[in-house]
């Protein structure tokens, strides 16, 4: 059975080019409902900040950093999932930020990523690789060597020999990486799984971080790569179905 996404073990097969140019994800419609800007919030007094300020002569016009999405999801710890792509350039440098955050909070905070190849069947290797990563509990050593083949080595995977010695090189046993990548259930349940959550939340572009399933926001809306983690930081803070 193959599902859109879905990726046979073949594509290790095949060679990639790395397209260094982001592109979106399949073209849909975000519908999200915008959170409340701070002038809508009312004082003690009674009176809206923006009553205020036009008594004063001018008005503050503020804007959020996140949207607020509708979601029934619920979780018994504090969840960041963030939407990539290992060909993103724009992930690629919010990846140091991220893996600051994710060091930081290890523990505190349960951090998920979820690739995509953007809909470019050559990067379906790197899916893969990610997947058996996760599965082997090395994800942490292997996603940089992803971003780094990607983008510093300007190269993809000429063979599944080749993918599965990067496994090795970082930290996996080769029985079991032969096996977990041969492992075809498992990869396709994963994959599986991340196509529903980029399909749940109406992903249209990388990279894009969600906060206990309910604020969603990108680069641009938080104001920066440097303040994505900051923007994570006071999300988590606020109310949400995540305890």
């Amino acid at each position: 059975m193959k599902l859109i996404y879905t990726l046979p073990l073949l594509l290790l097969l095949a060679a990639c080019k790395p397209d260094t140019s982001p592109e979106p994800v399949e073209e849909k419609e975000i519908v999200k409902k915008t959170a409340p800007t701070p002038a809508e919030h009312d004082d003690h007094s009674g009176h809206s900040h923006a009553e205020k300020e036009a008594e004063q002569g001018f008005t503050l016009l503020r804007d959020v950093a996140y949207d607020i999405v509708e979601s029934d999801v619920t979780c018994e710890e504090p969840v960041v999932i963030e939407f990539f792509a290992y060909q993103c350039p724009h992930c690629y440098t919010l990846e140091k930020h991220a893996e600051e955050w994710r060091v930081k909070n290890e523990g505190k905070v349960k951090f998920i990523s979820v690739p995509t190849h953007l809909g470019r069947a050559e990067f379906g290797a790197f899916l893969l690789l990610h997947e058996a990563a996760t599965a082997m509990g090395i994800l942490d050593k292997v996603r940089p060597a992803l971003f780094k083949r990607i983008h510093d080595e300007k190269r993809g995977f000429t063979s599944q020999d080749d993918a599965i010695d990067l496994l090795v090189a970082n930290g996996a046993d080769r029985e079991v990486a032969v096996a977990t990548l041969a492992n075809e259930e498992t990869m396709k349940t994963a994959l599986d799984a991340n196509f529903k959550l980029l399909s749940k939340y109406k992903i249209a572009g990388v990279p894009t971080m969600l906060v206990n399933h309910k604020y969603q926001f990108d680069v641009t809306k938080a104001g920066g790569y440097e303040k994505v983690f900051e923007v994570v930081e006071e999300t988590l803070k606020l109310p949400s179905n995540c305890k």
